[in-house]
C-alpha cells in the first residue's frame, strides 16, 4: 500500500465515524422523541419530525419546502439524507456493525420491480390511500419498532397490532443484519433520492485503473452496491457512507466532481434496457393522467372519500386537530410521533396504524397541544391552547341511572370537578335529600374524557363516542343564575378528582 492510498484510507475511515456518530446522535434523539412524552422534547420533536423527507413531502406550506431542500441537496451532493437523517436507515447499519460476524455482504443486483412499490406507496400518498405508505415509510416503521418494543417494555404486554409491526420490524432487521440495508432499496424515499442522486455533479466515484478487485469495499459497503468484480459502483444506491474508501487498499474510492459523462447508473446492459422500458411507460402513464386528468382525479377522490368513509373516527376518537376523516385519513402516515408525545400517554394505533385516544389510562388534558405540534404531516394540526380549549373531539353521554349519587346515595361530584368547561353542574338530587346530582350540557362539552376516567360507577355514569368532523364549541360555560358560588377552575394533570 502506498503511503498516499494509506493516508486516503485513513482519512476515509475517520470522515465515515464522524458521519456515523452524527448519523447515531440523530438516531439517538430520535428513540429518545419517540420514548418520552416530556415536554421539554416537544422543540427536539418537532424539528426532527419536520426534518424527514417523507412527512414534508405529504403536507403544504413552509414545511413542504425541506422536501425540496432534501431533493436539491441529493441532486448535488448525493445521497446524504439517508446516509445522515433517516433514522431507520442507521438502525439497519447500527443492526450490521453489531453483528458484522454475521453479514455476509456481497454485491446483489437490484430487484428489477424495485421501483414498483415506492410507485404504490406515491399513488397512495398522491390519493390518500396510506397503507401503501405507512407500511413502506422508513419513519412510520422506525416508530412502530421503536414504540412497541418501549410500549412492550414498560407495559410487558403489548395489543396485536403491536406485535405484528415488531414482526415486521424484526424481519427488517434480520434482512439488515444479514444482507445490509435491503429495506433502502424499495423504500420509497430512498428510491426517489436515488433518482435524484443519478445525475449528481458530486458522489463516489471508483477509478477502475486502479482498483484491484480486492473486494474490501463490496464487504464494506451496507447498501451491497459495490461489485468489485466488474469494478463498478451504483450511485443512485450508495447512501455515502464512506465505508468502502475507508476500506479501499489503493485509494480506487474517492469522494468529489465526477465527468458528465459517468453521471448515470452503471450496470449490465440488460438492467439498462430494463429501466429504458419502464421509463417508457411510466412516460405513457403520465401523459395518460394528463389527458384523462380530470376523469382519474375525480375517480380518485371518491376512492379517497369511500376510504375516509370506512376509515372515519366515528366510532373512535382521533387525537385534536384530525378535523374530519377526509383530513386525517389522507395525511396520516403511522408514525405515532403523536403517541410519543402524549404526556399522559393516552394516544394509542389502532388496526390501521392510525392514532386513537383511549381513555381507559386518562383523559386528553386541557392545556395539552403537543400532539398537533410533532405531527410531520399535519394530519393533527398544530391548534393554539385556546383553538384546542374549544375543539369538540368526542361527546360525552351522561346516564343518570348509573350515577353513584342515584345507585348508592352516595356524595361525588368528580365529574363536575374534573370537567374543564363546566359542561356539567352539580344539583339538588331533591326528595329532601342533601345529595346533589350532575347535570350535563353537552354544548359545552369537548369530550376530553375526564368525567368518564374519574367517574367510580360501575357500570360508568358516562359513554364518551368519537365524532365526525372535530367541531368549534363555546368554550367554557358560564356561571348560571342558580349558581351562588364562583364554579371552579379547572384540574390541572397534578390534581386529583376527589
Amino acid at each position: 500500500m502506498s503511503e498516499t492510498a494509506k493516508r486516503k484510507r485513513l482519512r476515509y475511515r475517520l470522515l465515515s465515524w464522524v458521519r456515523l456518530c452524527v448519523a447515531s446522535g440523530v438516531w439517538v434523539l430520535f428513540i429518545r422523541v419517540f420514548t418520552s412524552s416530556l415536554l421539554q422534547w416537544r422543540g427536539v420533536r418537532a424539528f426532527l419530525t419536520d426534518l424527514q423527507f417523507s412527512g414534508a413531502l405529504a403536507r403544504d406550506g413552509v414545511v413542504a419546502v425541506v422536501a425540496a431542500s432534501w431533493l436539491v441537496v441529493t441532486a448535488l451532493f448525493g445521497r446524504w439524507f439517508c446516509g445522515v437523517a433517516c433514522p431507520f436507515g442507521t438502525t439497519q447499519e447500527v443492526a450490521r456493525r453489531l453483528t458484522r460476524g454475521l453479514s455476509r455482504s456481497r454485491y446483489v443486483s437490484p430487484w428489477r420491480l424495485r421501483y414498483l412499490l415506492p410507485c404504490l406507496a406515491g399513488v397512495g400518498l398522491f390519493w390518500g390511500i396510506l397503507p401503501f405508505f405507512a407500511l413502506m415509510d422508513p419513519i412510520a416503521n422506525f416508530g412502530h419498532g421503536v414504540r412497541g418494543l418501549f410500549v412492550l417494555a414498560v407495559d410487558g404486554s403489548a395489543a396485536p397490532l403491536v406485535w405484528a409491526n415488531l414482526i415486521v420490524f424484526a424481519i427488517l432487521l434480520a434482512f439488515a443484519v444479514f444482507k445490509g440495508r435491503r429495506f433502502c432499496d424499495w423504500c420509497p424515499v430512498g428510491t426517489l433520492l436515488g433518482l435524484c442522486s443519478r445525475a449528481a455533479p458530486l458522489g463516489m466515484k471508483l477509478d477502475r485503473e486502479t482498483c484491484v478487485s480486492c473486494g474490501n469495499c463490496e464487504r464494506a459497503c451496507p447498501m451491497n452496491c459495490v461489485d468489485a468484480k466488474n469494478k463498478t459502483l451504483e450511485r443512485d444506491r450508495c447512501v455515502l457512507c464512506l465505508s468502502c474508501a475507508g476500506s479501499c487498499a489503493v485509494g480506487a474510492l474517492d469522494y468529489g466532481f465526477i465527468p458528465l459523462a459517468e453521471t448515470r447508473i452503471t450496470g449490465d446492459t440488460e438492467r439498462r434496457r430494463f429501466l429504458q422500458k419502464s421509463g417508457a411507460i411510466l412516460a405513457y402513464l403520465a401523459g395518460l393522467t394528463y389527458l384523462a386528468g380530470p376523469t382519474l382525479r375525480g375517480w380518485g377522490r371518491s376512492l379517497k372519500d369511500r376510504l375516509s368513509e370506512a376509515a372515519g373516527f366515528v366510532d373512535r376518537i382521533a387525537p385534536p386537530g384530525a378535523a374530519n376523516a377526509a383530513h386525517f385519513s389522507s395525511r396520516c402516515i403511522g408514525c405515532l410521533a403523536c403517541a410519543a408525545a402524549c404526556p399522559v400517554g393516552i394516544i394509542r394505533a389502532d388496526e390501521n396504524f392510525r392514532p386513537q385516544l383511549d381513555y381507559t389510562r386518562g383523559y386528553c388534558q386541557y392545556n395539552c397541544t403537543e400532539c398537533g405540534h410533532v405531527c410531520p404531516t399535519e394530519a393533527l394540526l398544530p391548534l393554539r391552547r385556546d383553538e384546542k380549549q374549544r375543539t369538540r373531539i368526542a361527546l360525552s353521554a351522561f346516564t343518570r341511572a348509573n350515577c353513584v349519587v342515584v345507585t348508592k346515595r352516595q356524595s361525588c361530584g368528580a365529574c363536575a370537578e374534573v370537567c374543564p368547561t363546566h359542561a356539567l353542574r352539580m344539583t339538588p338530587l331533591g326528595d329532601g335529600s342533601p345529595l346533589t346530582v350532575p347535570v350535563f350540557d353537552a354544548e359545552y362539552c369537548i369530550g376530553c374524557g375526564g368525567c368518564l376516567n374519574v367517574c367510580p360507577a360501575v357500570p360508568k355514569a358516562f359513554v364518551v363516542t368519537g365524532i365526525a368532523p372535530q367541531i368549534s364549541t363555546p368554550g367554557m360555560r358560564p356561571a348560571g343564575p342558580e349558581e351562588t358560588e364562583s364554579l371552579p377552575l379547572p384540574l390541572t394533570s397534578d390534581d386529583f378528582p376527589f
